[in-house]
């Protein structure tokens, strides 16, 4: 034992920094499936699991309430949810760093979906995720342990969705052949009568339906339309039902005009989804439709009705001849941005298109050009476009700005090396790292002499634990400083070496005045078209451009930025 004073030593441990709990801002996240209204069959009432989530998070201070994000009549076969996407959202800015679900199935019931967010998704987030009912939390999940279980229940809900759609399949099959199947989902422009029994015409969407058909017929395309009711405010079904903010879109209005069911026809199987075959959701072909007629009383006309169906058959067969007319000539024009173009708005992929022109009765390519669709269901977009030519041109300014910068990279470079600023830069790393490290010896030789303290009967076993618990935490802090020391200084000599990988793309692109198929793979990150026609153009290591040039330039302010 030595000359140690056990007590005055213990003491000085047991006060040695002693970290206080780290609040975790944290969300409840409740999910209904859309079976039903009232409760899942676990009986996960939407209430009830967002009091067994509080009341857990009461009994855990080091979690601190922030929001409840609910989603009630949503499968959870289905990732594409729009409370789980804001939650995700507030996970992304930091705001919410962990989320408590009464159980696995609330977030998922596919377990490749669950074992995604959980393992990969989450931890890159810094998130933390707690169930309730399995009792498990990944801030103390281990990988031959609770993470196992976690894969393992998620597995039992996704067969357990499978079993209920293979069940549910099996009635609408006897439903099928004895065309007895019921609405599942009421079309717009209707609604239930009194005894819940049949569907009769809704004055104000019906009106909608009517004006949709009349549009058409005037020669309106899908687009047109969907425009013009979202001009003239028009609530969509969605909107009407759950009060979220939806616009018309033209698959909407195109699926809708083709729909019997405003002629009076009930009509079963225009969409299948089978997801013990692993089928989610298909269109199927009207041949494959069940259809009982004069079911319900109509809102459109069979006259109006089958001239609609006429322009379509129309309207594609003229596409498909436009098409085989004008290949050779689409041909000439490539996308050579196929991918990477984006709406800076609403997100949403740029569509490409070929602009073809007669010119002495034979088509003949134009250029092609980057429109945005405005599809997006939850952001206002209004349709923009930019044709190929201007944006290929904006593109390459953007290239040729980057290699004005290169050619001078290597003297500039010299000059950094020289300068104090960057001498001091590289030898404040280096300190940082030798102080990192003298730091992380002293934690670890506090950890070895508490060890012995222990060991040699100078301290409890409770006061081992709680000094041991705010060491191993002073240890963590000093193991991650170094990491990032380390990184922070590779980092910064790669940017000054040949393994730089931005200048050695600029280096291996030629000064051309062409934006060729090569120079765009290996130069275009992506492309942002705004609605004010604004263009925002990333290109591949833009990150290592920018710190390369912040430490540049650093030299001419005299400090690093």
């Amino acid at each position: 034992m030595g000359g140690r004073t056990s007590r005055r030593d213990a003491g000085e441990i047991k006060s040695a920094e002693v970290i206080k709990s780290e609040l975790f801002p944290t969300a409840i996240y409740a999910r209904l499936s859309d079976k039903n209204s009232g409760k899942d069959d676990d009986g996960a009432a939407i209430d009830n699991q967002i009091e067994v989530c509080r009341e857990y998070i009461a009994e855990n201070t080091e979690l601190e309430f922030v929001k409840v994000f609910m989603d009630n009549g949503w499968t959870g076969t289905n990732m594409n949810r729009p409370a789980f996407e804001e939650l995700m959202e507030a996970v992304r800015k930091g705001e919410i760093r962990a989320i408590v679900v009464r159980d696995i199935s609330r977030l998922a019931r596919n377990y490749l979906e669950t074992g995604i967010y959980l393992e990969k998704i989450f931890p890159r987030l810094g998130v933390r995720f707690i169930s309730v009912k399995e009792n498990l939390d990944t801030a103390n999940a281990e990988d031959n342990g609770d993470t196992l279980l976690i894969k393992l229940q998620s597995l039992i809900n996704d067969l357990y969705s499978k079993d209920i759609s293979r069940k549910i399949h099996a009635v609408y099959k006897v439903q099928k052949e004895e065309k007895s199947f019921s609405w599942r989902c009421i079309p717009y422009g209707y609604m239930w009568n009194e005894e819940h029994t049949k569907i009769i015409p809704e004055e104000e969407t019906a009106a909608v339906v009517k004006k949709i058909f009349e549009l058409r017929l005037e020669g309106k395309g899908y687009c047109k339309i969907a425009d013009m009711l979202n001009e003239m405010g028009v609530p969509t079904a969605r909107a009407r039902k759950k009060g979220e903010d939806r616009i018309w879109i033209a698959a909407t209005v195109r699926d809708m005009v083709k729909n019997p069911a405003y002629i009076g026809n009930r009509v079963w199987g225009r969409k299948r989804k089978e997801l013990y075959k692993g089928i989610k959701i298909e269109h199927t072909p009207e041949s494959e439709w069940i259809v009982v007629e004069n079911d319900h009383e109509a809102i459109i006309s069979k006259e109006v009705f089958e001239r609609v169906q006429e322009m379509r058959q129309e309207g594609r067969a003229n596409y498909r001849a436009a098409l085989e007319r004008n290949a050779e000539a689409r041909n000439i024009c490539v996308d050579k941005l196929k991918g990477k173009v984006f709406c800076g708005d609403c997100g949403n992929r740029l569509y490409y298109r070929v602009m073809i022109r007669n010119k002495d009765g034979l088509p003949v390519c134009k250029g092609g050009e980057y429109y945005c669709r405005a599809m997006n269901r939850r952001m206002q977009c209004i349709r923009h476009s930019i044709s190929q030519k201007r944006l290929e041109k904006i593109i390459l300014s953007a290239i040729q700005t980057q290699m004005k910068i290169a050619v001078n990279y290597d003297g500039r470079l010299k000059e950094f090396r020289k300068n104090p600023v960057g001498k001091n830069i590289e030898t404040g790393f280096k300190n940082w790292i030798i102080e990192a490290k003298r730091k992380l010896r002293s934690v670890q030789a506090k950890r070895q002499k508490l060890y012995e303290s222990y060991a040699d009967g100078m301290m409890n076993a409770e006061e081992y634990a709680l000094a041991k618990e705010s060491y191993e935490v002073e240890n963590e802090k000093a193991n991650t400083n170094l990491s990032n020391a380390i990184s922070e200084y590779q980092n910064y000599r790669e940017l000054f070496s040949s393994k730089n990988k931005w200048i050695s793309m600029i280096k291996g692109i030629s000064n051309t005045e062409e934006l060729t198929q090569e120079i765009a793979d290996m130069a275009v990150e992506k492309v942002l078209l705004y609605k004010s026609k604004a263009v925002e153009v990333v290109l591949k290591y833009q990150d290592i451009f920018e710190q390369t040039e912040q430490y540049l330039n650093s030299v001419k302010t005299g400090r690093k930025k």
